[in-house]
């Protein structure tokens, strides 16, 4: 049975709970950033920091990618919003998009925005409603606070050139969606899931 939450469209925590570099290290190599994750809609506790360690980074851009597209099993912007691995960057010939690749392990969610609002549906099939404004300030404060945290710790010096243009595609597609998101009023809509399951 499909449970269905209608909640006020201000409670809304999303944020990175305990930025670092693999093994704690500010290694210039390491290009993926990690936390535990608080989010929060209500009183309902989507994810708790002690259900693991995401790579946030990679997190942060597949969010983003909520805001101007459905993220459903049948048309997923990535395999997990929340991964644990995203170690592999690959750049899409021909597409401004890059594909991150990881571990076969990490926690997600449905994204679908209608009009003005968000549903959100989780691997149990409850389903959260939420105003998409808070959604779109929720998930640009997220990747700020992980890009801020890129901006604090010393320069990335990807390894080799395959790695510098899938690196800096990654970047790039970050910092775009980002400036979007300032823009963006309009999303795409998705069908319309029935409240009352």
């Amino acid at each position: 049975m499909i449970r269905y939450c209608r909640l006020h469209p201000t409670t809304i925590t999303l944020r990175p709970a305990n930025l670092h570099w693999i093994d704690s290290i500010n290694d210039a190599a390491d290009l993926c950033a990690h936390s535990g994750v608080d989010f929060r809609i209500g009183d309902s506790i989507l994810v708790k920091p002690s259900d693991g360690d995401w790579t946030v980074s990679a997190a942060a851009l597949f969010l983003l990618r909520t805001l101007s597209q459905p993220h459903t099993k049948e048309q997923p912007v990535t395999e997990y919003l929340f991964p644990c691995c995203g170690n592999g960057i690959f750049e899409i010939e021909g597409q401004d998009e890059v594909q991150i690749v990881g571990c076969n392990s990490g926690i997600d969610f449905e994204v679908v925005r209608i009009d003005d609002e968000v549903i959100l549906t989780a691997d149990d099939g409850t389903r959260h409603r939420i105003e998409f404004s808070d959604w779109k300030k929720a998930v640009c404060e997220f990747s700020d606070s992980v890009q801020a945290f890129y901006a604090a710790s010393s320069p990335k010096e990807p390894e080799d050139v395959w790695e510098q243009r899938s690196f800096r595609k990654f970047l790039s597609e970050w910092s775009r969606r980002r400036s979007l998101a300032e823009e963006a009023e309009k999303g795409v809509t998705g069908d319309s899931p029935n409240p009352r399951g």
